[in-house]
């Protein structure tokens, strides 16, 4: 099966990105966000100290053929993009202010950003300019992906659902999560992942889960939950699972968890919500370890559904979830996509 063509992918996504500028009038669009501005720009970022998250690594203006990416790592960009719009990432944090008011000062419309720091926000008052927050401009820009989108993430959700089952594999009385990770990180290596897409998870479950330090051994009988992601060209996959040291999860408990995650699968349709799929997860009797449900693409996306929380925000047709619900212990992952009528599950059951 060939791999998707990342840059072609990154390019497709700008185009959509500058078309929902021009719907909702924004002459500018300002990124700080690790994820977000991936998605903008089809840029990786290399995180290094000093260089803040509050300051817009990415610019994008109305109608330009590239985003301006500031950044440590210009082999990062893809090769669509002219190497005009690939500047350092500077360390004066004012100087690199003054140079973003510099491009949005001849652009019209308003400007969105999804950070406002308290100097950003005066350099854009000096300005005069109207800022709006960028997060319904890119959910609209993000939703529906593209066939070669879903495609992409599907082979992502593969690597990581391989690496999680080695990963399972290496889970015996006196092995620790550092062996899990090096078997998840061997698995990575044979499919040419480039990079993990967070640190590994270990969890002793029971009615309190308890996160494990890396050397801190299994013991027989009892019940763990792993999760594991990784990004492949450019997608992020995640796949969480459970499994009993020496031995299987009791089938009953399996089946009490499907229940509730089909339960949330029925409310995964375009003009459902985030406050209905939180309300049949508590129907259900799920709970939470982290996030209930998010969003999968070039990273971790919204929605970000928390039953801890009332937000409430719609569900969009096309749109990639990965559901994570908790039943007595037992959490596992499973990815879908929204869809008018009933959702496509884009894995098989774990």
């Amino acid at each position: 099966m060939s791999r998707p063509d990342a840059a072609a992918l990154a390019r497709e996504r700008y185009g959509r990105v500058q078309a929902a500028m021009a719907r909702q009038n924004v002459g500018t669009l300002l990124l700080a966000t690790p994820h977000l501005a991936l998605f903008a720009s089809g840029a990786r970022r290399v995180q290094v100290a000093g260089s803040g998250g509050a300051v817009p690594t990415v610019v994008v203006t109305a109608g330009a053929p590239a985003p301006v990416v500031f950044t440590p790592d210009p082999d990062g960009a893809p090769p669509w993009m002219p190497r005009a719009a690939i500047e350092p990432l500077r360390w004066d944090r004012e100087r690199q202010l003054a140079h973003i008011a510099e491009l949005v000062a001849p652009t019209p419309g308003a400007v969105a950003s999804d950070v406002l720091a308290p100097s950003l926000r005066v350099c854009l008052e000096r300005l005069g300019r109207e800022c709006v927050d960028a997060a319904p401009l890119l959910a609209e820009a993000a939703a529906p992906r593209t066939a070669g989108e879903v495609a992409a993430i599907a082979a992502a959700l593969a690597v990581a659902r391989a690496g999680l089952a080695a990963a399972a594999a290496a889970v015996r009385p006196g092995a620790t999560p550092a062996h899990l990770v090096a078997a998840f990180g061997e698995n990575m290596a044979a499919a040419r992942c480039g990079f993990p897409l967070a640190e590994g998870l270990v969890w002793r479950a029971s009615s309190r889960f308890t996160r494990l330090a890396p050397g801190e051994p299994f013991s027989p009988g009892e019940l763990l939950a792993l999760e594991f992601g990784v990004y492949l060209d450019g997608h992020a996959g995640v796949a969480g699972g459970s499994v009993v040291c020496d031995g299987s999860p009791p089938s009953t408990l399996r089946r009490r968890w499907f229940t509730a995650l089909c339960a949330m699968a029925r409310q995964c349709r375009a003009a459902r919500s985030t406050a209905d799929l939180r309300a049949a997860a508590r129907a259900a009797g799920a709970t939470q370890v982290g996030l209930l449900a998010h969003g999968l693409g070039v990273g971790i996306e919204p929605p970000l559904v928390d039953l801890e929380m009332d937000e409430d925000g719609p569900l969009r047709a096309g749109s990639v979830l990965v559901l994570a619900p908790v039943v007595e212990g037992f959490r596992a992952t499973r990815a879908l996509v929204v869809r008018e009528g009933a959702a496509r599950w884009l894995e098989p059951a774990p």
